[in-house]
C-alpha cells in the first residue's frame, strides 16, 4: 500500500505529512530531533491492519518549516492538521515529548480525539535529572561552540539512543533523521509554549482512553514518567515492552504495533457509536 505526503499549511506554519490506508485514523506524533519516519513501522502495520496512519514533521523538524519568532503551540499544529485531514476523532500516538504534545491535543481538543497512546513519554509529571539537565546544557554549548556535528553526536549517544545503537541498521535510520534536524532548538529561544494549566497538572481530567507504553531498557527518568501517567490518569493502561529501549517503535516495532492496534480498534469503535 503506497504511502501519499504532502504539506499542509496550517496554525500559521508548513507542516509535511504522511498518510496511508484508508478508515478510521491514528496520529503519530514524533520525538525531539526525529520526524515521521521514526513511524514507519506502525504506519506500515496500521495501514495493513485497516486503520489510516497519518505521521507528519512537527514545527522546526523533518521536511516542515521553522518556528519564527511568533509563539504557537505544538498541540494546535496537531490539531489544525488532523482537521485538515479530516481525520479526527483520531488515536493519537506520541513519543517522548510527543507524549505529551498528544496528551495537550486530547486535553484542548477532545472533540479530536478518541484515544491517546503515550510511547515512552517524557516532558511532564516527573523533573529532569541532573545527568539529563547536564547532556541538555552540553549540547546547546556544543551546537554553540563547535558546531551542530558536534551536538549531534552527543544527542546521538546520549541513554536515550544507546540501545538503539547497537543494530547497525536502525543506527543509521536514527542518524539519519538526525542529520536532517536543522538544529534550530539548540541555536534559537523557541517561543513554544504548553497549554495552560499545563498538562502535569490536568491528567485526572483527561476523558480520552489512554494506554502508556513503556520500553525496558529505556531510562528511569522515562519508566518514572510512565508509572505517574499510568498512576493518575483515569483508566489508563500500562504496557511493558520486554527489551524495548525509549526508541521502542524502531526496536521492538512488533509488541508496539499490536498494543496500539489493539487500542486503535477499542477506542475508535467507541468513538463511532
Amino acid at each position: 500500500m503506497e504511502a501519499a505526503t504532502g504539506f499542509a499549511g496550517v496554525n500559521g506554519t508548513r507542516l509535511h505529512f504522511e498518510t496511508r490506508g484508508t478508515g478510521a485514523s491514528v496520529f503519530f506524533i514524533h520525538g525531539f530531533t526525529l520526524d515521521h519516519r521514526m513511524w514507519s513501522g506502525q504506519v506500515a502495520a496500521l495501514a495493513t491492519a485497516g486503520f489510516r496512519a497519518v505521521a507528519y514533521d512537527g514545527r522546526g523538524f523533518g521536511r516542515s518549516a521553522l518556528p519564527s519568532t511568533e509563539a504557537y503551540r505544538h498541540c494546535d499544529d496537531a490539531a489544525a492538521l488532523i482537521e485538515h485531514l479530516g481525520c479526527g476523532p483520531a488515536l493519537v500516538v506520541g513519543h517522548s515529548i510527543g507524549a505529551l504534545y498528544a496528551l495537550e491535543v486530547a486535553l484542548s481538543r477532545p472533540d479530536l480525539v478518541a484515544g491517546v497512546a503515550c510511547v515512552c513519554p517524557s516532558g511532564l509529571g516527573v523533573p529532569f535529572t541532573p545527568d539529563l539537565l547536564a547532556m541538555f546544557a552540553a549540547l546547546r554549548a556544543a551546537a554553540a561552540g563547535e558546531g551542530l556535528a558536534a551536538a549531534k553526536q552527543i544527542w546521538t549517544r546520549s541513554g536515550w539512543f544507546l540501545p538503539l545503537r547497537e543494530v547497525a541498521e536502525l543506527a543509521a535510520e536514527l542518524d539519519a533523521m538526525v542529520a536532517d534536524y536543522t538544529g534550530w532548538h539548540w541555536t534559537h529561544d523557541n517561543p513554544a509554549k504548553n497549554i495552560d494549566p499545563p498538562a502535569d497538572a490536568r491528567l485526572e481530567q483527561l476523558t480520552a482512553p489512554t494506554l502508556v507504553i513503556g520500553g525496558e531498557r529505556d531510562l528511569p527518568y522515562n519508566h518514572a514518567v510512565a508509572a505517574v501517567l499510568a498512576r493518575r490518569i483515569p483508566g489508563a493502561r500500562h504496557v511493558h515492552v520486554a527489551g524495548g529501549s525509549h526508541m521502542a517503535a524502531m526496536d521492538r516495532p512488533l509488541p508496539i504495533n499490536e498494543a496500539i492496534a489493539d487500542m486503535a480498534r477499542s477506542c475508535l469503535a467507541q468513538s463511532r457509536r
